[in-house]
Formats: C-alpha cells, structure tokens, sequence
C-alpha cells in the first residue's frame, strides 16, 4: 500500500538522518585537522581544521540569498592562500546583511598578512544552475555554492571544501554556523507515523465498507 511504503520511507530517511548526526557530532570532537597543499582525503566534511596562510582579494565573492534571524543577506567566501604552496581553500567567513539594493554590492576587506585561523571543514551541496547563468571565476555575486564549478574555473588548485571560520576568530561576520540537529530525526519520524495511522485509518475504512456490504447483501436475501 502506497501509504505503508511512504512511511518506510520516512522511517528510512530519519535513520539516514541519525547516522549523519552520530557521523558529524563524532567529527567535531576530533582533533582539528592541519590544512596543507596536500588534497584533504574525502569524508572530512565536519572535521574540525587549522591552517595557516593569508587571504586573498582576487576570487572572493558574495553568496547570495542567505538569511539571518529573517533578513536577507550574504555569505563572504574568500580564498585563503595556503602556506608553502599555491594552493587555495575558501573560507566562509560569516553573513553581512543586504544593505539597498544588489545594484551595489558590499566588498568586505580582508584580513591582511600571515595568519592562522580555524573552523570547521564544510561540503557544500550543489545548487541547480543554468550553465548559461554560471558566474565565471572572480564574479562578486554567486547564486549556488557550486565547489566543483569553482575547482574547474579556478586558476590555481583548490581544496574540495571550504572552511567554517570558528566563531571566535577575528575577520569575520556573523557566524551562527548550524550544527548536527536531532529535529530533522523527529520530524521524519513524526511524518512515518502521519503515514502509517493515514494508512490504518484507510484499512480500517475498507473493512468497514466490505463488512456493511455484506451484511446488507446478507440482510437483502433474506428479505427474499
């Protein structure tokens, strides 16, 4: 029955949800990884990071259409040159808010010199884009955070994550970075029992119906 077989669904959906959260709340109580121009091996998504180098202007964009507390804004992602290579990973540091219109866009400064920062490593899922609509490489506005289009435009190596500048380092803005939630657990949950009592209810409904025909189809013959 189709409403049975959504409510599996559900409850597999909220069990893939569980192994997410175990997954991403065991990777943030790991040792912070040290970011190199070696290639991070894949699955590091959530892993705490430290690296040291120096941000860089050329390439930093705007991603659009991020909300805070309800206003609409930007995430600023700028390249962070990493030290001892010409490789790149791109850094969100944090949300600014729309401030007018998209007509004049913000061009947040950048932290200048050597530095070391953290934060936590970060895999985007890809945005649907038109091709035709793709930014190329050093647009300021960005509708998708689309890291394969970027490690394809890029004129230099890129790392395949970016990096979640911690709260508590300078050179950033509003960083109120979501964390593992059991809610979305719940709410599949919540869902897979909305399915199966709507499913119950139409078994119980069918039965009924089948009975009361039968019996008026008995009590019909008898009248006979």
């Amino acid at each position: 029955m189709m409403l049975s077989a959504l409510g599996v669904w559900q409850l597999q959906r909220a069990e893939q949800k569980k192994v997410y959260f175990d997954q991403q709340t065991q990777r943030s109580k790991q040792s912070p990884i040290r970011v190199s121009k070696v290639m991070i091996e894949s699955e590091k998504s959530g892993w705490p990071a430290e690296i040291i180098g120096e941000f860089e202007r050329e390439g930093q964009f705007l991603w659009d259409n991020r909300t805070y507390e309800g206003r609409a804004g930007f995430h600023v992602l700028t390249p962070f040159m990493i030290e001892g290579s010409g490789v790149r990973i791109f850094v969100d540091r944090g949300w600014i808010p729309l401030e007018g219109s998209r007509e004049q866009l913000p061009r947040p400064d950048i932290p200048v010199g050597q530095q070391k920062i953290s934060g936590q490593l970060y895999a985007p899922l890809k945005g649907f884009t038109f091709v035709d609509e793709a930014p190329v490489f050093g647009a300021l506005l960005r509708q998708n955070l689309d890291l394969d289009a970027l490690v394809t435009s890029a004129p230099y190596d890129l790392h395949p994550y970016v990096l979640r500048l911690a709260p508590d380092e300078v050179g950033g803005f509003v960083r109120d970075w979501p964390g593992p939630s059991r809610t979305m657990i719940q709410r599949h949950q919540a869902y897979a029992v909305q399915w199966f009592g709507m499913a119950a209810v139409f078994v119980f409904v069918v039965i009924s119906f089948v009975w009361r025909q039968r019996k008026d189809s008995k009590q019909g013959k008898i009248r006979k």
